[in-house]
């Protein structure tokens, strides 16, 4: 396994990471506050000494960057040109990767994991979800358009496209749950047009969900494609501690052959997902990447 560790010099999965963005010219936004801002560079650093990350597989282990406690912000790394030899918990997460963003955080959960299988599913819900955009200095809609689609996978996958799979209803917690491959839609406010993402859930056990997410076809910004199918990989493990303890551990990951992103805007897009999974809007917090 090789590594290219980059950690973020101020920071704190939606699935698209916009790469085509112009320097940033405006300063810090001022609701980041400097004690935030040190226990952030508090948590990189702990992690800085790492050269890969560790996901919590098997249940129980101890992951790599570590879980930041429950209200703080996420526990945030960030590698570089790093080399994955092996699978991560069942995912597609092996060879080449430009870019990998890792979040590890606790959060108090008095609900169930169907409870959480359901927040995958709820794909309608992520429209009007809101990230922080470090080209434009301000808060922005991430997704425009995301609808859960009935078709089958196969098609996709051998270049026929997705044009014969149907609009249909958020997935339920059941379906989440059952391992199938589910396929949605999403228009990223970034790139051209709709995109085809498959989600499956690699494991789900009453105190456990791993639910990895994948795109299946190119993404374009206009004529430029900027990831090819299978591009972008994320990995999220929710997983019960102790009580209604719980632990959030997201991967999100840039293929090598695609154009490279913008760490920062991997982290902040990750983090919209991540406070969507925990019910929580992507703005209601400052952004860990500013």
């Amino acid at each position: 396994m090789t590594t290219g560790l980059r950690v973020l010099p101020a920071i704190h999965l939606l699935i698209l990471l916009f790469v085509l963005q112009l320097p940033a010219a405006a300063a810090m936004p001022a609701q980041v506050n400097p004690a935030q801002i040190k226990l952030i560079q508090s948590s990189v650093a702990q992690a800085a000494a790492q050269t890969s990350p560790q996901a919590p597989c098997p249940a129980g282990s101890a992951p790599v960057p570590g879980y930041a406690d429950a209200g703080a912000p996420p526990t945030v790394a960030v590698w570089q040109d790093i080399t994955l030899t092996e699978g991560v918990c069942g995912a597609a997460l092996t060879g080449s990767l430009n870019t990998l963003a890792a979040l590890a955080g606790r959060f108090r959960y008095a609900g169930s994991v169907d409870d959480l299988a359901a927040r995958f599913g709820a794909v309608s819900e992520t429209v009007g979800l809101r990230y922080w955009s470090t080209t434009d200095q301000r808060w922005r809609v991430l997704v425009e358009e995301a609808t859960a689609l009935e078709g089958p996978e196969g098609g996709t996958l051998e270049g026929q496209g997705g044009e014969d799979a149907q609009p249909r209803a958020d997935f339920t917690a059941a379906e989440v749950r059952s391992g199938r491959a589910l396929l949605f839609a999403q228009n990223d406010s970034r790139s051209s047009g709709n995109n085809l993402y498959r989600l499956r859930a690699l494991a789900a056990g009453p105190d456990r969900l791993v639910v990895e997410i994948v795109n299946l076809e190119a993404i374009r910004f206009t004529l430029l494609t900027v990831f090819e199918p299978r591009g972008l990989v994320s990995l999220h493990i929710m997983e019960r501690l102790d009580g209604d303890l719980w632990g959030a551990y997201s991967l999100m990951a840039v293929r090598e052959g695609s154009v490279s992103g913008r760490p920062e805007s991997v982290v902040n897009r990750a983090a919209a997902f991540h406070r969507f999974l925990l019910g929580r809007p992507g703005d209601d917090a400052p952004p860990l990447a500013p």
